[in-house]
């Protein structure tokens, strides 16, 4: 069965960004979301044009909505990544994973 709403959380999570994102953009008017009470509901071709025109590709190329993903944390402790080089940081994940 394909998924036609997404809550802002949902959405927030297929698109691997913050939910205040969503947020703004819904008030400022360039994504359309009905209000249900407290909560938003997107629905997908609202979704999908939201995140074409900002140059993103197809987010349902196969006609199923993927189920919103766990995010996984970076295998990098904090105090490696302040300061360093993206390259310093590459140089430490292989490191870690040899």
């Amino acid at each position: 069965m394909t998924k036609t709403t997404f809550t802002l959380a949902e959405a927030a999570d297929l698109l691997s960004c913050h939910a205040e994102t969503l947020r703004r953009a819904i008030k400022i008017g360039t994504l359309h979301a009905a209000r249900l009470g407290r909560e938003y509901r997107i629905s997908r071709s609202d979704l999908q044009a939201f995140w074409t025109a900002r140059g993103g590709s197809d987010l349902f190329g196969s006609g199923e909505a993927p189920l919103p993903s766990t995010r996984v944390a970076s295998p990098l402790p904090a105090e490696a990544t302040k300061g360093k080089a993206v390259s310093t940081q590459l140089k430490l994940l292989d490191e870690i994973s040899h």
